[in-house]
């Protein structure tokens, strides 16, 4: 990207706690990004979609105007009869200017993410709220404009001035309180999740595997599932990440779970054993390979071996791939379906 001379410039004189030296202000709203299958489109949510008729939605980051229609679309507007519970999967910090948002990249790599792994929901949303004074104090000596950058269709990228004021520059907590204020029936969370990241199971033995992801099972467990658990029965979930892909559809996956088995509709009988491991767990093998016709239907090699020594395997899996299928409008990164899987078993059986 060739950047003039005197826009250059103003990179280099950055100096913010979070918009820093040769860092950009990226857009982060991309209509081009939308599936044309999906129906119905929403203006300002590219990718929106409904998990089957479920209280499951996914969308791409949406503008403050998207994030409007949403909750209109599914009648949690003032007055409406629906109430929802926005997971915001971000791990990037965004800042809303002008009702559309934008994210912090490097110069030198402004297609990457940077990325934060591990960062908590307050780190992140501390590094949004200074991210906010970093533009202010910084369109301050530029005629209250601030320097960002657009993506065209093509690819190409344009640095233009943004005119900003207090009221124009708002962190994403502060957008969904203000709706709240006005009367939307929306309750906000932050997970902050990585793009493309998983557990890397399958490069292991089945036992070790099965242990390996407690992490992000906790993780997960400990704050998506519960928060969905926690909520009313008939609460509509709704999550985002960037594109409303990877980490959007994993989402909605695991809700789905969660809320199939709240209604008592997981197909997954409840008892205490359902999920361990048998004492000769270590000597089951699958010498059959991982085909791609396999691996697309969820047959990893190690899941195989995993329904033959679980309590309620053929079960648990039978669910996982019903579930992917609702929510599979977008895509499913498969490199998960092994937490998914266990995922499905541990909510029958309390597992932790």
């Amino acid at each position: 990207m060739s950047i003039p001379k005197e826009l250059e410039q103003v990179m280099k004189l950055r100096g913010g706690s979070v918009l820093g030296k040769k860092t950009i202000l990226k857009s982060d709203h991309f209509p081009g990004c939308q599936n044309k299958r999906l129906s119905p489109q929403i203006d300002g949510a590219p990718n929106y979609r409904q998990a089957d008729s479920l209280c499951v939605h996914g969308v791409a980051i949406p503008t403050i105007v998207g994030i409007h229609n949403v909750l209109k679309h599914i009648g949690a507007q003032k007055g409406g009869k629906a109430h929802v519970l926005w997971i915001n999967l971000r791990e990037e910090p965004v800042v809303y200017i002008n009702g559309r948002p934008f994210v912090l990249r490097d110069v030198e790599r402004p297609f990457s993410n940077l990325e934060y792994t591990g960062i908590n929901r307050d780190r992140v949303e501390q590094m949004e709220a200074r991210l906010k004074e970093d533009i202010l104090l910084e369109a301050a000596r530029y005629g209250n404009k601030i320097l960002v950058t657009d993506e065209l269709p093509d690819g190409q990228m344009v640095d233009q001035w943004e005119r900003v004021s207090c009221d124009s520059v708002k962190t994403p907590l502060e957008v969904y309180e203000e709706l709240q204020v006005e009367g939307y029936l929306v309750d906000y969370e932050r997970v902050p999740i990585t793009d493309e990241k998983s557990p890397k199971e399958l490069d292991f033995d089945i036992v070790w595997m099965w242990k390996s992801v407690d992490a992000i099972y906790v993780f997960l467990h400990d704050v998506m599932v519960n928060k969905i658990s926690q909520a009313d029965i008939s609460t509509e979930v709704v999550f985002n990440c960037q594109m409303g892909r990877g980490r959007t559809t994993t989402g909605m996956v695991i809700a789905t779970l969660a809320y199939l088995n709240r209604i008592g509709a997981s197909g997954i009988p409840r008892n205490d054993s359902i999920g361990r491991v048998s004492d000769y767990a270590s000597n089951v093998t699958d010498n059959l390979p991982n085909s791609e016709d396999a691996i697309r239907r969820g047959e990893y090699a190690v899941i195989r071996s995993l329904i033959r020594v679980l309590e309620g395997g053929v079960e648990g899996k039978r669910q996982v791939d019903k579930v992917i299928d609702k929510c599979s409008s977008m895509q499913v990164w498969l490199s998960k379906y092994p937490y998914l899987f266990r995922l499905a078993l541990s909510l029958k059986s309390g597992l932790k």
